[in-house]
């Protein structure tokens, strides 16, 4: 493209095509439509017209940018392809077939800069096109010397700004580039290692008028679709429903959550599964472990004990929460909650102040022999906090790990279930990893409560509350 032929063209967007005219509801779609589809809505307060979507090959622009077209409607948008033909496209990723099927698609790979910006011009003229996808934009822009480059690309700039369209820039270059510079918004793509683990993450750099209160989330192609994980938010509980029993899986437990059976396959009776937290893993988090097969238990007509996490002994309130799923009944006679504060002023505590590990060894070998005569198989179930226990016996561990191993083999000769909640940075963590026979993680990254299995080996998964406040819902990262 030559220098003329790009002056030529500018005064003819600049003055040709009329202005935009903000306000209408129309336009306030077009302008948040990007907003909507990466969440980017809570940031964004004015119009992003011209959004470069950044990263290395195999970090997902493609479906990203696909999603973004998408959300133009049917026949409202452009996929100008500089790289693959539409059929090749279709079988790279099949869930955007019909996306691909519903808009233009121009096949610009024998073409010259000079076409492309052509085919824009004529694209936009009749307003009808909504969004227009350059993928790549590298694929033409380094056809050009720097000083067209530019130039093309103010033109382009230009030409959305003054049509009303959106255009989405593809681009895998490293580093800033002169288009970084006059696009609106910049979305980055990267992969990470997470504890030997492929995460995905987009970084938002720029969003002109807007106020990023959080740069970076996690994603993941699923299935072939871009799914974003907005910050874990605490489950409303007052939306419970009651539960409906979840049978066994074939001889092992059930969870209570078809989450973790599918990632887990289900409590092995006589098995222990420790479940290791950082500090940033929110209560309501762990909870949403504890809980379901809890109420699981109940529900089946057995018993279970739980050693509540610290700062979370209030065994009123744990009761009220398990009683909307299941019924009081169940509760009252089937469920007994041992809190472990000294504190002498809570009226929660209901274990000696004193106590040493083998005492309260005693207390939970005891009840766990009282509540089995209740259970429908004589099978129990035991929740417990190591931290709560290592807060009380900070100066006995080795106390604790000996009566901790005595349960543990205790469970395995009458068949119970056993969950362990273990801090990350526990002073017997080594310990009480090596007499579990499963064992997973829960971390936060990105404000996103993730999760894997280390024994057995799993993939990394989101966890959320997206159906019932009390049960996760998995989400897996690939």
């Amino acid at each position: 493209m030559t220098a003329r032929r790009l002056a030529e063209m500018e005064p003819l967007v600049q003055a040709a095509l009329p202005p935009l005219h903000t306000g209408s509801g129309a336009e306030d779609l077009a302008e948040t439509r990007i907003a909507a589809v990466l969440g980017l809505k809570l940031f964004m307060q004015g119009a992003v017209r011209t959004l470069l979507i950044k990263g290395l090959a195999g970090t997902g622009k493609t479906t990203v940018a696909l999603e973004l077209l998408k959300a133009a409607g049917k026949g409202n948008g452009a996929y100008i392809s500089s790289r693959v033909p539409k059929d090749l496209l279709e079988t790279h990723i099949p869930a955007m077939k019909d996306t691909l099927e519903s808009q233009e698609f121009l096949d610009i790979r024998l073409e010259d800069a000079t076409s492309v910006l052509d085919f824009v011009m004529r694209l936009t003229e009749p307003r009808k096109i909504k969004t227009i996808l350059f993928d790549s934009w590298d694929g033409l822009a380094k056809e050009l010397d720097p000083r067209e480059r530019l130039r093309a690309e103010k033109t382009l700039i230009a030409l959305a700004h003054n049509s009303g369209a959106q255009f989405i820039f593809v681009s895998e270059e490293p580093g800033s580039t002169t288009i970084d510079y006059l696009v609106d918004g910049i979305l980055e793509l990267v992969m990470l290692e997470e504890q030997d683990r492929a995460v995905r993450e987009f970084i938002i750099h720029k969003l002109r008028g807007t106020l990023i209160s959080q740069r970076k989330y996690l994603y993941t192609l699923l299935e072939g679709k871009f799914t974003f994980f907005e910050p874990y938010t605490i489950p409303d509980y007052t939306k419970i429903r009651r539960f409906v029993k979840k049978p066994d899986n074939g001889e092992a437990y059930s969870f209570g959550s078809g989450a973790l059976d599918r990632l887990f396959g289900g409590m092995i009776p006589g098995s222990t599964l420790t479940i290791e937290y950082d500090e940033n893993v929110p209560y309501s988090a762990l909870k949403s472990i504890e809980y379901p097969p809890i109420i699981n238990f109940l529900a089946m007509g057995r018993s279970a004990i739980l050693l509540p996490l610290p700062g979370a002994n209030d065994e009123e309130a744990t009761a009220s929460i398990v009683s909307k799923a299941v019924s009081k009944g169940a509760v009252n006679e089937r469920l007994r909650i041992l809190n472990v504060l000294r504190t002498s002023d809570l009226k929660t505590t209901n274990l000696p102040k004193s106590a040493t590990p083998q005492e309260i060894h005693e207390i939970v070998t005891n009840e766990t022999t009282r509540l089995r005569k209740k259970s429908v198989d004589k099978s129990v179930l035991l929740v417990k906090s190591v931290s709560a226990l290592e807060n009380l016996f900070a100066s006995n561990l080795d106390s604790l790990l000996e009566v901790t191993s005595q349960e543990i083999i205790t469970l395995q000769q009458s068949h119970d279930a056993h969950i362990l909640l273990l801090p990350k940075d526990s002073p017997i963590r080594s310990r009480i990893l090596s007499m579990s026979s499963s064992y997973a993680k829960l971390f936060v990254r990105d404000g996103t409560v993730l999760m894997f299995g280390v024994k057995p080996h799993t993939g990394i998964y989101a966890l959320q509350h997206l159906e019932d406040p009390i049960s996760p819902s998995l989400t897996q990262l690939v």
